[in-house]
């Protein structure tokens, strides 16, 4: 048994570039989103930049953090990523125009946990240009 609870985003990076296109191309609304040169909504402080240097946007693919025995996290990740997978060639093209996209897990669990993740499922994640990130935390959500 290996007791976890997780929560998975998709996020979008570019230089440049408005996200809310690829967003609305793989039918998904970002939850937060701004563009490369708009101004921040807050004072940035001294030696900081009054306007954002990149174009960002995230959403959640989970509304809440989910238990391991409703769905493992591979099993979750796959239907992501077959989902995704009709939308190869826009994912391709962002990836080209100098864009990172990705999924991105946060782990919780209150005992030590672990898995595998079959190398099929980093394969059909790297032929999207998807990267995989992690962020763990140890103890309750």
């Amino acid at each position: 048994m290996n007791p976890y609870r997780y929560s998975v985003s998709l996020r979008a990076m570019h230089p440049r570039d408005d996200l809310r296109p690829l967003f609305d191309q793989l039918g998904l609304v970002p939850r937060r989103a701004y563009r490369a040169g708009e101004r921040k909504p807050f004072d940035p402080g001294p030696r900081q930049s009054p306007v954002y240097t990149q174009s960002y946007a995230y959403t959640n693919l989970t509304p809440e953090s989910r238990n391991w025995s409703d769905e493992d996290l591979e099993t979750f990740l796959r239907g992501v990523q077959q989902r995704l997978a009709q939308h190869r060639d826009a994912l391709h093209t962002f990836f080209v125009r100098g864009g990172r996209c990705g999924l991105f897990v946060g782990l919780s669990g209150e005992h030590q946990f672990g898995f595998e993740l079959d190398p099929s499922l980093g394969a059909g994640l790297a032929d999207l240009k998807l990267t995989l990130g992690f962020d763990i935390h140890p103890g309750p959500d």
